[in-house]
């Protein structure tokens, strides 16, 4: 029995939004090859089979454990704050409405580098001075809320 409905022609969102997902595969796996090889690469290189060994947890030698010790905590780390901060950017852009919305043009980091100075000058730690950067920032970015 033939369908009696006619056939769904495809909008150009509809097109769009498989090419968005495509893209957002590909952006995928770059990222996972590109994680691979921040384990996989350095002065001691690192086979495939060792990475994956590392990686599942399984007995290995001295590539597993560098792999395991200071490759994986280096490279988790550098994605988690790469992340973070394509994170942190997108979302003042959408809170401000502006596309250009970044923390220099805002103000934000200088604001960050007033409170760093403020608690280098009163001779403080260095966890001190960064508390007085997340000061200065915090500062800054109350300061141009209020102005908006």
């Amino acid at each position: 029995m033939a369908s009696t409905q006619p056939a769904i022609p495809l909008t150009p969102y509809r097109r769009s939004h498989g090419r968005a997902r495509r893209v957002l595969a590909g952006l995928v796996l770059a990222a996972l090859a590109a994680f691979a090889w921040s384990l996989s690469a350095g002065a001691l290189p690192v086979s495939g089979s060792d990475l994956l060994n590392a990686i599942t947890g399984g007995a290995g030698g001295m590539e597993t454990d560098i792999v395991r010790t200071l490759r994986l905590p280096r490279a988790t780390a550098a994605f988690a704050c790469g992340g973070l901060l394509a994170l942190a950017g997108a979302l003042m852009q959408v809170l401000l409405r502006n596309p250009l919305a970044d923390p220099y043009v805002l103000g934000i980091s200088g604001g960050a580098a007033v409170g760093a100075l403020g608690a280098i000058l009163a001779g403080a730690a260095s966890g001190w001075i960064d508390a007085g950067a997340f000061v200065g920032a915090l500062g800054a970015t109350l300061l141009v809320f209020g102005l908006a």
